[in-house]
C-alpha cells in the first residue's frame, strides 16, 4: 500500500491473509517489491523546509488568521509579501471591515513538484463560525518574501 503523507510518502507491504494460495503470495510480493522499486525512482525533495521559510510562513499564517480588523491584518503582513503581491493582493486598500478572527496554522508542506510553492492548512472562527483555511503561497526565493496568495475557506457541515 502506498499513500502520501504531507510531501513525504509513507510505504507499507500488507501481509496476504491465509485464503491466499502461496503461489498468489509470491506474485503480490514481487508485484510489492516492483512498485517499491518505481516509487523509488520518483524524485522526492529531500531537503527539508528551509527554517527561515518555515519561520515565515508559520508568522504569515498566524498574522493572516488572527485579527480585529481587514486593513490591520493586510498591513500586518505586508512586510512578508512582494510588492508585486501587495498591489495584486488589494493589501494597501482598506475595506473597512471590522471583525475578530482567531486562528491557526496546523500544518505547513511544500509542493514537490514546484519547491517554491507551499501550503497552510489552518483554521479560522469568524462569528462564532468556523472554517478550514488553505493559503496557497509562492515564495520569491531571492528576497525570501511571499510572491503570490491564494486563499480557499471551507466550511464544514
Amino acid at each position: 500500500m502506498i499513500g502520501l503523507t504531507g510531501c513525504s510518502r509513507l510505504v507499507s507491504n500488507e501481509k496476504m491473509t491465509a485464503h491466499s494460495t502461496q503461489k498468489q503470495a509470491v506474485d503480490s510480493s514481487s508485484s510489492n517489491s516492483e512498485k517499491m522499486e518505481k516509487e523509488e525512482q520518483i524524485e522526492i525533495s529531500k531537503d527539508p523546509i528551509n527554517e527561515a521559510i518555515k519561520t515565515l510562513l508559520k508568522e504569515f499564517g498566524k498574522k493572516w488568521l488572527n485579527y480585529t480588523d481587514v486593513y490591520e491584518r493586510n498591513q500586518s503582513v505586508k512586510a512578508y509579501l512582494t510588492d508585486r503581491c501587495v498591489k495584486e493582493n488589494g493589501i494597501e486598500d482598506n475595506p473597512h471591515v471590522q471583525y475578530k478572527a482567531i486562528g491557526r496554522i496546523h500544518n505547513v508542506t511544500q509542493d514537490v513538484a514546484q519547491p517554491n510553492h507551499y501550503l497552510l492548512f489552518g483554521e479560522e472562527t469568524t462569528n462564532e463560525v468556523t472554517r478550514f483555511v488553505l493559503i496557497q503561497l509562492k515564495i520569491d526565493q531571492q528576497v525570501k518574501k511571499i510572491d503570490a496568495i491564494k486563499v480557499y475557506y471551507v466550511r464544514s457541515v
